[in-house]
């Protein structure tokens, strides 16, 4: 079974406004980077947010059998919209 896009999965998911990193606010209009995780249960499950200033673009080390995803996206009244997935590390086979 092929897993949903990631980004077209966290496109209009709703989250919180608070950076993870330096816990400035997240303002509506302002560029977000967001970290998830694949759950076979769940679909993509969104871990961490982070303001565009602090959020890492990379994914440093994968984790063994996850499936994760960083994705930058615009945060638009409580929700992430115009999701674009910017780094992804896969599960092996």
């Amino acid at each position: 079974m092929t897993r949903p896009s990631p980004a077209a999965a966290l496109n209009g998911v709703e989250t919180g406004h608070i950076c993870d990193c330096c816990n400035r606010r997240i303002q509506t209009g302002d560029k977000a980077v967001a970290y998830a995780t694949y759950y076979e249960r769940g679909g993509w499950t969104l871990r961490r947010i982070w303001c565009g200033g602090c959020g890492d673009r990379a994914i440093s080390n994968g984790t063994d059998g996850a499936d994760e995803v960083v994705v930058e996206a615009v945060y638009w009244q409580g929700r992430l919209v115009s999701v674009n997935a910017v780094d992804r590390s896969r599960p092996s086979d």
